[in-house]
């Protein structure tokens, strides 16, 4: 299986995991902006934004599901609370990847959102 069609498998089963109507349209708006947050203030910035916002169950789906998304550099089995320590840690090589790999990701979930639910 090529590396997109596994992103893809991941996006999907998370997203179809989110079910509350509430946490569907907090999920859904921060799926959407994760990307651009990426690219605009840095892969570190954008997760300690996320961080910030823990106490939301969306966010820590969020979190969670992004931790086990395989990201290049982040240890098998980190949680959501840990992922952007994680991130911090990371040599500058190490960051440049996770970083491509946290944009590749975005589009995904942001096509299975789309793809999922419901306007």
């Amino acid at each position: 299986m090529r590396r997109d069609q596994e992103r893809a498998l991941i996006a999907y089963q998370n997203v179809a995991t989110v079910g509350d109507p509430r946490e569907r349209e907090k999920y859904r708006t921060t799926v959407k902006s994760l990307g651009s947050e990426i690219v605009r203030s840095g892969l570190s910035a954008a997760l300690a934004f996320l961080e910030r916002g823990k106490k939301e169950p969306a966010i820590v789906s969020l979190l969670e599901h992004l931790a086990g998304s395989g990201i290049p550099g982040v240890p098998e089995g980190c949680s959501g609370a840990h992922l952007p320590g994680a991130i911090r840690g990371l040599d500058a090589g190490e960051y440049m990847l996770a970083t491509r790999e946290m944009l590749a990701l975005c589009l995904w979930y942001k096509r299975a959102v789309d793809a999922t639910f419901e306007d």
